[in-house]
């Protein structure tokens, strides 16, 4: 077992994700590009806040922001394949270095796509989830 910490904050967050992401696909709404984006918007919101948000884009306290967040409230710096990028290893910092590397490795391969993303990012959960079963 791995001696590492988890990180409880990208945990968490990853569940925000996934609770948003459940409720958009309950409403109908595919799994693309703009979804993600919107969706990824709403995670921010909920975890800091109208003000917190208002204050980073205001102030352009940008560095204010978790390492990968920038490109979710600022999409204009980075395409969709940076962001999905993105997306995907910062789900897998969370994850022993075992898991880690498989992980990494899929997405280096091609064989997490934007078709896959969501049973990917809830694997990947399911992973992290079991960790808390040893």
């Amino acid at each position: 077992m791995s001696e590492k910490q988890p990180d409880w904050d990208k945990i968490t967050e990853g569940k925000i994700r996934h609770g948003i992401a459940v409720e958009a696909f309950s409403k109908g709404m595919e799994l693309n590009a703009d979804n993600m984006k919107n969706i990824e918007k709403w995670v921010q919101f909920v975890i800091h806040g109208y003000d917190g948000i208002k204050n980073i884009v205001d102030d352009s306290k940008k560095d204010d922001l978790p390492k990968g967040d920038e490109s979710i409230l600022f999409p204009e710096k980075k395409d969709i394949g940076e962001t999905f990028d993105v997306i995907i290893r910062k789900n897998a910092e969370s994850l022993n270095a075992t898991d880690k590397a498989k992980v990494i490795k899929a997405l280096d391969d091609g064989k997490i796509t934007a078709d896959n993303l969501q049973v990917s990012l809830d694997r990947i959960s399911q992973m992290i989830a079991g960790y808390g079963e040893l």
